[in-house]
């Protein structure tokens, strides 16, 4: 009898994680929704769906004109009219610098385990260009005149930069991210970090950074528990704490009380 419970039990638990996580934690998910945020679709027209006024702030749900399906969010302290004209899916150039249209406060959102509610957001966070191979080591440093070669490059390598902030396990709470970390001497966005608590209790302890491929070569990162020192833009250097948490959750439950408000959680991408 107690056999039998047990494997009941043991038979419950490992149903529930297939049913809640679907084995898409951070780590699996972020290729899926890296493409879909690194490449839109420019041919489908984006629709808003909805727009709730939560607080002080302006949630807007946005998907593809004849779907009806919710792909965007964008927080802004006015109502948005026209999404096509007002967001920036691709970057465009002003006088060789990088544009990102009227609303910069969007992004990709997600629900994984399919309960009407965001858990993965893959959010804008400016425009710049990315190293790689091919830059090379005599590029003008921050600060420094670019010449017409320069700026040519610089414009080839701009891309927008969307960091990723994940709950995984669906209480709300965001509990692990990618995040880009900027070359010291341009800025130039020079790897990602890539960083989790796998226990859930706001300790990092699953921490490593990458430059093209999430499942590829791993580099070290030098971090405690409560601190991940990186390298952001317009500053010598940051870090990533238990406060960096709270607030991505604090925008998590923003987002998701504007879905209950829009009653569009049955809309919401799974990645499916």
């Amino acid at each position: 009898m107690r056999k039998i419970f047990n494997l009941i039990i043991l038979t419950l638990i490992i149903f529930s994680y297939s049913q809640s996580s679907d084995n898409k934690d951070i780590l699996r998910f972020y290729p899926f929704a890296d493409s879909v945020s690194e490449y839109p679709d420019m041919f489908k027209q984006l629709n808003l769906i909805c727009s709730k006024k939560v607080d002080h702030l302006w949630v807007s749900f946005i998907g593809y004109k004849g779907e009806n399906r919710v792909i965007i969010v964008a927080v802004t302290g006015e109502k948005i009219k026209n999404p096509n004209k007002d967001i920036y899916r691709t970057l465009d150039f002003i006088d060789g610098a990088p544009s990102l249209g009227k609303v910069t406060t969007w992004g990709y959102i997600f629900d994984r385990n399919k309960d009407g509610l965001a858990d993965y957001m893959s959010l804008v966070d400016g425009a710049a260009p990315f190293l790689d191979d091919r830059v090379p080591e005599s590029f003008p440093a921050r600060g420094e005149k670019l010449n017409k070669l320069d700026l040519e490059l610089y414009v080839n390598k701009c891309k927008i930069i969307f960091n990723h902030w994940a709950d995984d396990n669906f209480d709300g709470r965001i509990d692990g991210f990618v995040h880009v970390d900027v070359d010291p001497l341009r800025d130039w966005v020079k790897r990602k970090i890539f960083a989790r608590c796998t226990k859930f209790n706001d300790i990092f302890d699953n921490v490593w950074a990458f430059k093209k491929q999430i499942t590829k070569t791993h580099e070290k990162v030098e971090y405690t528990g409560t601190k991940i020192p990186f390298r952001p833009f317009g500053k010598i250097s940051d870090s990533f704490t238990k406060e960096t948490l709270n607030y991505q959750s604090s925008v998590l439950s923003l987002i998701n009380r504007g879905i209950k408000l829009c009653s569009v959680g049955s809309k919401l991408s799974d990645g499916k």
